[in-house]
C-alpha cells in the first residue's frame, strides 16, 4: 500500500497561482484592487492545496498586514494561525518590527494572536499613507498592531 503525506509548505504565492489566491479573496469579500508589486502574498500549502493566504506590505522595519483568509472547507483547523506566524517569523528576519492590520470581522483572530487594538490616530504616517488605510477599508475597522520581537 502506498500512501503520499505532504508536510505543510509556507511560501509566497507564484505568479501562476495568482488568479486562485485572488480568486479566494474576492470570495471572502477582501480587498483585491491593490493587490501589486507591494504586497506579498503568501500561502501555506499542503501539496498543491492552499490552506491558507495572507499578505505582507512592508516599509522599512513596519508591515501591514493583508487579507488573511482560509478557505471556507480548511477553516478551523488552525491554518490561519499558522500562516499569521509563519509571516511574522519571515518579516522579523527581514528587519520588521512591527505588524498592522485593520479588519472588520476578524478582531477576536487577531487577538488571540497577540494583535492589540490601536487607535487609527496612532498609526505610523507610512501605514496611514497605503491604499489599505487611507481609501480601501472603512473607517470602521478595527486598526491592530503587534510589537515583533526580534
Amino acid at each position: 500500500m502506498n500512501t503520499t503525506l505532504f508536510s505543510i509548505q509556507f511560501r509566497s504565492i507564484t505568479t501562476s497561482e495568482l488568479a486562485v489566491a485572488t480568486a479566494l479573496l474576492g470570495e471572502a469579500s477582501l480587498v483585491v484592487s491593490d493587490i501589486s508589486e507591494k504586497v506579498t502574498l503568501f500561502g501555506l500549502f499542503d501539496g498543491q492545496t492552499l490552506l491558507a493566504l495572507g499578505g505582507l506590505e512592508a516599509y522599512q522595519d513596519k508591515a501591514l498586514l493583508r487579507s488573511v483568509c482560509v478557505p471556507p472547507q480548511k477553516k478551523g483547523k488552525g491554518y490561519g494561525s499558522h500562516l499569521v506566524r509563519s509571516i511574522e517569523n519571515d518579516a522579523m528576519a527581514n528587519g520588521i518590527t512591527d505588524f498592522y492590520l485593520l479588519t472588520t470581522t476578524a478582531a477576536i483572530f487577531f487577538e488571540r494572536a497577540g494583535y492589540q487594538t490601536a487607535d487609527r490616530n496612532t498609526a505610523p504616517d507610512v501605514i496611514k499613507n497605503t491604499s489599505e488605510f487611507s481609501d480601501l477599508c472603512p473607517s470602521s475597522a478595527v486598526f491592530m498592531h503587534k510589537a515583533l520581537d526580534l
